[in-house]
């Protein structure tokens, strides 16, 4: 007989939501603290932070004068890219210290929004929508011929991204729910890091649009079915 599961789906995919909204907003308080820095060390004048009409905080810039692409690129990817490297770090140390279980679930859920922005980023600088790789097109003359290239690099990002996030999420979900199968493991990927993500993105996008309405749905069922696929 299977042994019975400590908690049950429903239980789990409602607590990762609840986890998601506040861990959804210290990745992009910390996207936009690590933006601000970087603008600042590359000679941009930052302003400091403010709290934008979605109750996030982001980073006011002042982006006057004429500045090479290099500096560009690292003020408008430095705050996604760190807050995604550093989100990853604290899941890590969350799990190895065996921290309580609403840590745990609050560093997974961090950990899956910040990293699985990173693709939706790429992909809606390819498809003029907004975000740091939109803006970068935009301060750089947005050179149509390298849209198809960065919508491939989304494809490749994402297939990424939800292999990393599809691995921690299995290696959390694993004291909660039977994952020693394939399809157990699928279905944790989906209760933890699914289902949670695609509520907080949905919401993500609208209180901050980075897409359009149809790129926006086609890129969540894509990174839904991206996470219950690739599971090791």
């Amino acid at each position: 007989m299977p042994q019975k599961e400590p908690l049950s789906p429903p239980l789990l995919a409602l607590a990762g939501i609840l986890a998601a909204v506040p861990a959804a907003w210290i990745a992009l308080a910390a996207d936009a603290v690590v933006g601000g820095a970087a603008s600042s060390l590359a000679g941009f004048h930052w302003l400091g932070l403010s709290l934008a009409p979605s109750f996030t905080l982001r980073a006011d810039l002042a982006a006057e004068g004429d500045h090479p692409a290099a500096l560009w690129t690292l003020v408008l990817l430095a705050g996604p890219v760190v807050s995604a490297l550093l989100a990853l770090g604290l899941q890590v140390l969350v799990e190895s210290a065996r921290s309580p279980a609403w840590l745990r679930l609050l560093a997974l859920e961090l950990l899956a929004f910040a990293w699985l922005r990173l693709p939706a980023l790429l992909i809606a600088g390819a498809t003029h929508g907004r975000g740091p790789v939109a803006e970068l097109y935009a301060r750089l003359g947005e050179p149509e011929a390298g849209r198809w290239p960065v919508a491939l690099l989304a494809i490749l990002a994402l297939a990424a991204t939800a292999s990393v996030v599809a691995s921690r999420t299995v290696a959390v979900g694993k004291t909660w729910m039977r994952v020693d199968a394939r399809q157990f493991r699928r279905r944790a990927s989906r209760v933890l890091g699914g289902y949670p993500m695609l509520t907080v993105l949905a919401g993500w996008s609208v209180v901050i649009p980075w897409a359009a309405p149809a790129w926006t749905v086609l890129w969540l069922l894509l990174t839904l079915s991206a996470l219950s696929v690739l599971v090791s």
